[in-house]
């Protein structure tokens, strides 16, 4: 992990730099000045040091500003490409509450990690009865999951805004492409010392899509799903089946657009504020009632992990329409379906927080997680 001030901070510094340079030369000309002027040593000497005591006063005040200003940046952080897991949550910012009119606080809060957005999760949302809302802050993350009941069903929803796209990460379980390793979501999110992990797309368990690892193409089967990719910005971006058909088109592709890494499950739910016809998809049985999960972003380095399932009084998964159409309602610009069922898990703090089909994790091949900047003990 590296601590870094963005480019857009930058030119506080070639400001600072240059107001010192600009007063370095007064302070020669006035120098210059002084010495040139014919007048007595005593008269001299006297001009020299109200001079000099000017210079003196304007220089202290201006390096308290160029001091404040430093001061006002905040600081940001990344992890390294090669980073096999994040840093451990201070344990210290997570909390949880069974009334969200109280977390107001905790928005005010996240201002400076929200950068001007808006957050999906607003203190009138009404948890499922019994549930509780959890969360956790620090410099580089905000995060908070709950539960509400729609259209029957339960829906988990995990918001997260990040800082930078590093804390945007995918983890294959034994650390290789096509390893022979499975494990549960939740064991993988505590490996990493993720703040929020998902089920991904379960590469293993299936041949289709386009899989980018690392910036490569590991497999190419685009003949009847859509894929999903990452960039170096934090972005999703969609192709669809039929595109990208070989694997010299789909690296050139990826090149393109600085794509990290892929999921391949789908299909696109929405793309640009849309919603996407998905008519005939080959994976997810989309017309059929399972649980369901997906993840959506909101904004820059700004997501939902979501999951509709079955759990206590509320019996009902849903197909991909109603699906989709609960999407639509959140405001998402981009979403893509992950692996449902018994695979759709979203864990926090370790545990998972909804309600597994059939009551316990599938085990499978990866999760994408979102983690925090902060070096450990900081």
């Amino acid at each position: 992990m590296e601590t870094v001030m963005e480019n857009k901070h930058l030119h506080i510094y070639r400001n600072l730099i240059l107001v010192i340079l600009c007063l370095m030369l007064v302070l020669l000309g006035l120098l210059s000045l002084a010495s040139s002027t014919k007048t007595s040593p005593v008269a001299t000497a006297g001009a020299d040091a109200a001079i000099m005591d000017s210079f003196d006063s304007m220089i202290l005040g201006m390096m308290d500003e160029a001091q404040d200003a430093v001061l006002m940046v905040p600081k940001r952080f990344w992890l390294s490409k090669d980073a096999t897991k994040g840093p451990v949550p201070d344990p210290e910012k997570y909390g949880s509450t069974d009334d969200p009119s109280t977390l107001q606080w905790l928005l005010d809060d996240a201002q400076t990690v929200l950068e001007g957005q808006d957050t999906y999760f607003s203190t009138d949302v009404k948890l499922m009865p019994g549930s509780v809302a959890t969360y956790y802050l620090d410099e580089s993350i905000f995060a908070i999951t709950w539960k509400q009941v729609i259209d029957g069903c339960v829906y988990t929803v995990s918001e997260i805004k990040v800082t930078h796209p590093s804390q945007f990460r995918r983890h294959l379980e034994g650390g290789v492409f096509d390893g022979p390793s499975l494990s549960t979501p939740t064991l993988m999110s505590r490996s990493v010392n993720a703040v929020v992990g998902s089920a991904a797309d379960h590469y293993r368990g299936r041949r289709a899509g386009i899989i980018v690892y690392d910036g490569t193409v590991q497999r190419v089967n685009a003949e009847y799903v859509d894929t999903c990719y990452i960039n170096d910005d934090g972005d999703l971006l969609f192709s669809y089946k039929g595109e990208l058909g070989d694997k010299e088109s789909a690296q050139k592709f990826v090149d393109e657009n600085n794509i990290r890494f892929s999921l391949a499950f789908g299909p696109v739910i929405m793309d640009n504020g849309e919603k996407i016809d998905y008519h005939g998809y080959a994976l997810g049985e989309v017309y059929g009632n399972y649980a369901r999960s997906a993840l959506c972003q909101m904004g820059p380095l700004h997501y939902l992990l979501i999951v509709c399932a079955r759990e206590g009084r509320y019996d009902d998964n849903t197909n991909m329409r109603n699906f989709q159409n609960v999407i639509a309602s959140f405001g998402c610009d981009k979403a893509y379906a992950l692996d449902g069922g018994q695979t759709a898990v979203i864990a926090m703090q370790g545990k998972p927080i909804n309600r597994v089909s059939f009551g316990y994790q599938r085990q499978i091949s990866d999760i994408i997680y979102f983690a925090t900047a902060i070096p450990d003990g900081e």
